[in-house]
């Protein structure tokens, strides 16, 4: 190919749950210069019905040998929690650019070593933070970079998950063993906030204390909320929400020294919204359409990394990840502890990451 247009990627997807079944094969099939190639998955009949029902041409239950198909170019990991550090360390051994849904491992030091490896092997890794490809997300966070509203003093964001999909009692109550009552919370949505929260501020959380809300049983099933206050190392205060309830009401506000900035319908798994902007300046109220995030998300890490030339932000980092799950981490002792605010571990409170190629 030539001039700025980027060369076609082929992916092979790991993993046939239910993201995989709603978000991710239908945003490769939409995603200009992507196509999922291959299909990874432990059960060989739901391999075979998402392979054929979205015209996926190789599929098996064995990451190595999809990986050594000369058609892959990338991976996208969206199997078990447990297993995202190994096959990220397959894919980037394999020398394929991985975009890994979070959690991006079971802990920070699993991360740690998953982001080492990719960095070892010369590949590109991304986490799948898909609220940072909501046009209304990227046009608030322009806006902050601009000094729309001054320095930013607080960033409030609300994101919890609504029961339902097959959400019934005894599953929910289950991942509740995946590490805590808490990380339930906070390596779910919690983390697309905490990573929400972070890219907005322009900063790493360093300080926080945390309480949580439960209601178990109920008719829906297990409902609770992790309510987090926060201080970044520049001193911006973050508030955030994450949990599951039956009525759930996400948003997000940034207040500044000079007005305010809130978006409203925008935290979901469909792109759009309202952004309100109001400061001395005047106030404006722009509305953004229904777009896909997921296919967006794809199409940017695509083009950063085959490194062309008009190439936009590609979205988190490995790095940004990892601070996502130190986080949780923390507020697990937070909440262990609610009188005493945590601090971070020291090494996370590096401003988020710059990529050379794609930056955020």
């Amino acid at each position: 190919m030539s001039g700025n247009r980027t060369p076609a990627a082929g992916w092979l997807v790991v993993g046939v749950g239910r993201h995989v079944d709603r978000f991710g094969l239908p945003a490769l099939a939409r995603a200009r210069g992507s196509a999922a190639v291959a299909l990874c998955g432990t059960d060989p009949v739901r391999t075979a019905d998402l392979a054929e029902r979205y015209g996926v041409g190789r599929r098996g239950s064995a990451v190595e040998d999809l990986l050594g198909d000369p058609g892959v170019t990338h991976v996208y990991v969206c199997s078990r929690n447990e297993q995202h550090e190994r096959h990220v360390t397959l894919a980037a051994a394999a020398g394929k650019h991985v975009l890994c849904e979070k959690p991006l491992a079971q802990d920070p030091a699993a991360a740690h070593r998953a982001i080492a490896a990719c960095a070892g092997y010369g590949v590109v890794l991304g986490t799948g933070f898909h609220l940072r490809h909501n046009a209304a997300h990227r046009e608030a966070r322009r806006l902050l970079a601009e000094g729309a509203i001054g320095r930013p003093l607080w960033v409030d964001v609300t994101y919890l998950h609504r029961l339902g999909h097959g959400d019934s009692p005894v599953r929910l109550a289950g991942s509740r063993q995946v590490t805590t009552a808490s990380k339930g919370a906070m390596s779910g949505t919690g983390a697309h906030a905490v990573d929400l929260a972070q890219w907005l501020a322009g900063d790493r959380i360093v300080r926080l204390s945390a309480t949580i809300a439960e209601l178990d049983p109920t008719p829906a099933g297990p409902q609770r909320v992790v309510q987090v206050s926060a201080t970044t190392r520049g001193g911006v205060l973050v508030t955030f929400a994450a949990g599951r309830a039956t009525h759930p009401a996400n948003g997000l506000t940034v207040v500044g020294e000079a007005g305010r900035l809130t978006v409203s319908d925008s935290i979901g798994n469909t792109g759009g919204g309202t952004l309100s902007l109001r400061s001395a300046r005047g106030s404006s109220d722009t509305v953004f359409p229904p777009h896909d995030v997921y296919a967006a998300q794809f199409e940017a890490f695509t083009a950063a990394t085959a490194g062309a030339a008009d190439a936009g932000p590609f979205g988190a980092s490995g790095d940004d990840g990892l601070s996502a799950l130190r986080v949780a981490e923390t507020v697990d002792r937070a909440l262990s502890e609610p009188s005493a605010p945590q601090a971070v571990d020291p090494q996370a409170v590096d401003p988020p990451a710059r990529l050379t190629r794609g930056t955020s």
